[in-house]
């Protein structure tokens, strides 16, 4: 064979691998086809089924930079059940490993959650460090009004969320936390609570300003009756998987005291008098603060010793007569450190008394005590009728150490 005969026959062959792999290449689908980005999860409960909603990022061009997002929701019996139907309705496969929050309705959360949860725990196609935030509206609706303004370029779900990172514990819930919670001995967990509020209309003049300055389009794409997500700084207590309390930002700030992370934060003191000033309203900077925690079973009763140090800075001083002080013609005397004790004693037995009101142990008083006590632990609260009761007989001690500075 000569070589003219030969270098036909490999270019033929070369040819034939090329016409037979061009049309997988030119008509393969992209993952963007058969996968539907979804950022967020919104679940309520309807009678005896469940209402998945998902928000879904769409990968079109945007003036402000800003995806837009749609939502799709369908019913089922379980989370999967409904995000098959939801899958066979947009006609691609969900992609859950970016989403970063899940929220769930009122309805939702007056039965067991964990049951209808385990499912999203255990797919390996989902982040278990999503956050889960609460909502006294449906989920569903959340989702829809945070789609509506992530056109507009407004904070998001995600930023919104990050409100209560200040608060005690709520930043910390997320899939892998809430079960880590549900599976050890005090079974409670805080969870950051959303809501829908009705956006406020500007005043007459800078409504006509805002018309001037704006295109005929941008003045009639404005929604009506437009809803703004808002974070309040609320939560709700989870206990065994249920919704047992919904707390204040205030009755939350309350717990924080007992947060064994280091934190930053404020207090007022109202009333203080002193040689210098009369019914004045001092607002203090903290940074550092942080509790440690001593346990003791005193004559069969949990006792814990709470000690609180933290860094302490003058912020403002406001007299009776309503006028600004100089912080730096005041210290902080040991007059008014007393001051600050009692201020802190007064809301750690809020934060006891919200605790033994609803039964919870969102402080993690259980694992103090069994891990210092072990067996002794697990005999005292054979004792109890219910062992469950054990926060009912806790006692709270505290001292507290502060360096003061301007």
């Amino acid at each position: 064979m000569n070589k003219a005969i030969k270098y036909k026959i490999v270019a033929y062959v070369v040819v034939f691998f090329l016409l037979l792999l061009m049309p997988q290449g030119i008509y393969k689908t992209s993952q963007i086809q058969k996968i539907a980005i979804v950022s967020g999860i919104g679940i309520d409960r309807n009678a005896d089924e469940l209402e998945v909603s998902v928000s879904i990022l769409v990968p079109k061009p945007s003036s402000n930079y800003s995806p837009k997002q749609v939502v799709s929701s369908s019913k089922g019996k379980t989370i999967c059940d409904a995000i098959d139907s939801i899958e066979l309705k947009i006609g691609k496969e969900l992609g859950l490993a970016h989403c970063y929050i899940i929220v769930l309705g009122d309805d939702f959360v007056q039965k067991d959650i964990s049951k209808d949860l385990d499912y999203l725990m255990r797919s390996n196609i989902m982040g278990n460090n999503s956050a889960i935030l609460h909502t006294d509206k449906k989920a569903k609706e959340i989702l829809e009004a945070n789609s509506l303004q992530s056109e507009q370029n407004i904070n998001n779900l995600q930023n919104i969320a990050k409100y209560n990172q200040e608060h005690y514990h709520s930043s910390n819930t997320n899939l892998i936390n809430f079960f880590n919670d549900y599976l050890d001995g005090h079974r409670s967990s805080v969870m950051g609570s959303i809501t829908l509020e009705e956006k406020q209309s500007l005043p007459q003049g800078e409504q006509n300003a805002q018309n001037v300055s704006s295109t005929p389009q941008q003045q009639n794409s404005q929604p009506q009756g437009e809803k703004n997500i808002s974070n309040n700084g609320e939560a709700i207590v989870i206990k065994n998987g249920v919704k047992i309390a919904k707390l204040t930002k205030d009755e939350i700030g309350y717990f924080g005291w007992l947060d064994t992370k280091s934190q930053n934060g404020y207090l007022e003191i109202d009333d203080f008098f002193d040689e210098k000033l009369k019914n004045a309203k001092i607002t203090l900077k903290l940074k550092h603060e942080k509790a440690n925690f001593d346990a003791s079973l005193n004559s069969q009763t949990p006792i814990i010793k709470a000690h609180i140090s933290f860094e302490c800075f003058v912020e403002n001083i406001i007299d009776d007569d309503g006028y600004k002080k100089s912080i730096h013609d005041y210290i902080l005397t040991p007059a008014f450190k007393e001051k600050i004790k009692e201020k802190i004693d007064d809301q750690i037995d809020k934060a006891l008394s919200l605790s033994k009101e609803y039964n919870f142990d969102t402080i993690g008083i259980y694992d103090i005590f069994n891990k210092k006590y072990g067996k002794k632990w697990k005999e005292y609260l054979s004792t109890l009728d219910n062992p469950d009761d054990y926060i009912q007989q806790l006692t709270i001690t505290t001292s507290v150490s502060m360096e003061s500075k301007f």
